[in-house]
């Protein structure tokens, strides 16, 4: 036979208050029944309110620990002139950027041409900037996933890349495409 305890929420729930209800008549049962072994009337509690209260209050020992001359500290009291950060060049207006290279005034130039739901403007300037490769935008690698192959065409030209004569394509073109499928080749009228 199939165990189907306990089988859904309701159940649960009542079992839940079942457990409960018993757990505080237990509770209420021995409170009144043990009445005269209270905490309050043993010794030992008596013992123990006489050492709080003949201990010194914690609060009095660390004002005693303090110096006298203690002063506030003052955070950022003292007013900051912005003017004098040098994130600005006086003479050109433009912004100095340690980590990009600065767009080409053809590219800048589309920014304020046209809107954007128009595909002009931001959209384009967007478009033509997303072209570029982070090398050709940026001085040095700004994430550890772009350290990996950066500036590898200073190293390895393109002439010298070749695709290998045996093998390789046709096991990409066999394993990843279905001949039932979207075909391959784009050259090919559906």
């Amino acid at each position: 036979m199939a165990r189907n305890y306990p089988a859904n929420t309701q159940i649960q729930k009542f079992l839940e208050e079942s457990y409960n209800k018993e757990r505080d008549t237990r509770l209420s049962w021995y409170f009144r029944s043990n009445k005269t072994t209270s905490l309050a009337e043993s010794k030992q509690s008596e013992v123990a309110r006489r050492k709080i209260q003949c201990a010194p209050k914690p609060a009095e020992d660390l004002f005693n620990k303090l110096p006298e001359d203690r002063k506030p500290q003052k955070f950022n009291k003292k007013k900051s002139n912005f003017q004098d950060v040098p994130f600005r060049e006086k003479d050109s207006g433009e912004m100095l950027s340690v980590a990009m290279h600065p767009v080409t005034t053809q590219v800048r130039s589309k920014l304020y041409d046209g809107f954007t739901k128009e595909g002009k403007g931001r959209y384009q300037y967007l478009c033509d900037r997303y072209k570029e490769s982070p090398e050709d935008k940026f001085q040095f690698p700004l994430l550890s996933s772009w350290e990996y192959g950066w500036r590898l065409g200073d190293v390895v030209k393109k002439s010298e890349i070749k695709k290998p004569p045996f093998g390789r394509t046709r096991i990409v073109a066999d394993t990843f495409y279905t001949r039932t499928g979207i075909p391959n080749s784009p050259a090919v009228d559906v």
